[in-house]
């Protein structure tokens, strides 16, 4: 297959996508009608008019869990997949994977010290009323 046949078959695709995209965006904007009001164009969430609180209270108290559980699943996807090559008489490949899963755990403990310490800030866990 010669450049032009792959630039043909993988670009003319991909720019007639990108043109029929922007056609099409520019018919529907000329014909939906653009008539905005001052309570359209104000800073408010879709236009509505803001009333009681304006930000509400996030609880984070699961946070901490959710860092360790983000943190743990590639050391875990590693391991299965350690488990299934063949370590058997092949010392440079047990190396670079003892390399591989001693840089994890240096990457990842402080962050697994981090949301250890989320999980017990006591504020996290307590709802404000």
């Amino acid at each position: 297959m010669s450049l032009v046949q792959s630039l043909v078959a993988f670009g003319l695709p991909s720019i007639l996508t990108l043109a029929l995209g922007y056609g099409g965006y520019k018919i529907i904007s000329l014909m939906v009608p653009h008539n905005p009001t001052p309570l359209k164009i104000s800073r408010f969430e879709a236009g509505n008019v803001p009333y009681g609180e304006g930000r509400l209270w996030f609880p984070l108290q699961y946070y901490g869990y959710l860092l360790m559980y983000v943190t743990i699943e590639p050391i875990l996807i590693l391991l299965f997949a350690i488990a299934s090559a063949p370590l058997l008489g092949n010392f440079i490949l047990f190396r670079n994977l003892m390399i591989i899963i001693g840089s994890f755990i240096v990457l990842i403990y402080p962050v697994m010290y981090y949301s250890i310490t989320q999980i017990n800030m006591i504020q996290n866990w307590e709802l404000r009323q």
